[in-house]
C-alpha cells in the first residue's frame, strides 16, 4: 500500500511538471538583458536627469526600498518620491553626469542588478557647483514590460 501511494505521488509530480528544473537563460538572453539594463542606466545618468526621470525609474510597489550613504533612506515608494522632489528643489541643473563603469548581473529573465560608478556636477540653486560622484547598485525587475528599480543602495561623494 505504501509503495502504491509513493508511486502515485511520484507520478502526480511528474504529470504536474514539478520535477522540471528551472529554465536557464541562454548567453544571448543574458546579453540582451545586460544591454537593456546598461542602456537604461546610461540614459538615466545624464545631465537631463530630473526628479521626474528619477522617480519614473523606480517601481511603485510594496517592498521598494532605498539605502544611501550608510542608512536606509526610504522604506516605501511614496516617501522616496517626496524625498527626491525635495532634493531636486536645491538643484538648478546638472552640468554633467555620466556612468564611468557599469556591471550588470542577470538574475533571471525578469530580474537583474546593476552596480555602476558615476561622476557628475550640478549647479545648486545657491550658485555653488557641487561635485556629485558615487557608486550605486540597482535591483531591477521587469514589471508590465518595463524594467523598474525595486531596491537600491549606494554612496554619493559630494565635494
Amino acid at each position: 500500500m505504501k509503495n502504491s501511494f509513493f508511486i502515485f505521488l511520484l507520478s502526480l509530480l511528474v504529470l504536474c511538471g514539478c520535477n522540471e528544473p528551472p529554465t536557464t537563460l541562454s548567453e544571448e538572453g543574458k546579453a540582451t538583458i545586460t544591454n537593456e539594463i546598461t542602456g537604461i542606466v546610461d540614459n538615466f545618468l545624464s545631465p537631463e536627469l530630473t526628479d521626474k526621470t528619477h522617480i519614473a525609474l523606480r517601481a511603485n510597489i510594496d517592498g521598494y526600498i532605498m539605502g544611501s550613504d550608510g542608512v536606509i533612506l526610504y522604506e516605501n515608494y511614496d516617501d522616496y518620491a517626496e524625498g527626491v522632489k525635495a532634493a531636486f528643489e536645491g538643484i538648478e541643473k546638472f552640468i554633467s553626469l555620466k556612468p564611468v563603469k557599469s556591471f550588470v548581473y542577470v538574475l533571471s529573465e525578469d530580474a537583474a542588478s546593476c552596480t555602476c560608478e558615476f561622476m557628475g556636477q550640478f549647479l545648486a540653486v545657491t550658485g555653488d557647483t557641487i561635485t556629485h560622484n558615487g557608486c550605486w547598485t540597482f535591483v531591477f525587475k521587469e514589471l508590465d514590460g518595463e524594467w523598474k528599480v525595486v531596491q537600491e543602495n549606494g554612496t554619493h561623494l559630494h565635494e
